[in-house]
């Protein structure tokens, strides 16, 4: 038996370049998505582009329902977009707000699609499968939960004395 292995990404490699023109807008203060970018993360088949678009549209107004009181202290602080706010660190060139913005998005479109995997159409065949799916799920919203308490600097797990 020969089992071989591609070799190793290398840190020179360029990373994805995405066109402008799959962008999402989101009211011009968040970050836009791309809509190629997110199909890459999540793993979604490329025929099914709108129901793609609609799962990052809902994602995005979520996450940025979820964050408006945030916003508007930052809107009074003077910001005029996520950009503007200064980070309290940068990891690989953008700042924390920006990368927990996008994971929060992201996760709900994977919640998403994997809820939707999730459908009538499973057979009992495939009851491990969906125990995988319903787990990644799972990881997914708690992931959005994560994402959303550490872009509000808040702990993740709140927990009380019996």
């Amino acid at each position: 038996m020969n089992i071989s292995f591609p070799p190793p990404s290398s840190d020179d490699q360029v990373a994805p370049s995405y066109p402008a023109a799959a962008d999402i807008e989101c009211d011009g203060w968040w970050p836009s998505v791309n809509l190629l970018a997110v199909r890459d993360a999540v793993r979604v088949p490329s025929g099914e582009t709108e129901r793609l678009r609609d799962a990052v549209r809902q994602a995005m107004l979520d996450i940025a329902h979820e964050l408006a009181a945030w916003r508007a202290e930052q809107e009074a602080a003077g910001h005029a977009k996520l950009a503007d706010v200064p980070g309290r660190m940068k990891v690989d060139g953008k700042s924390d707000y920006e990368l927990r913005w996008f994971r929060a998005v992201y996760s709900v479109v994977a919640a998403d699609v994997g809820e939707r995997a999730l459908g009538p159409q499973v057979s009992g065949a495939g009851a491990e499968r969906v125990e995988t799916l319903r787990a990644d799920v799972h990881a997914h919203q708690r992931n959005v939960s994560y994402a959303v308490r550490d872009f509000l600097g808040r702990p993740r797990i709140i927990a009380e004395a019996i």
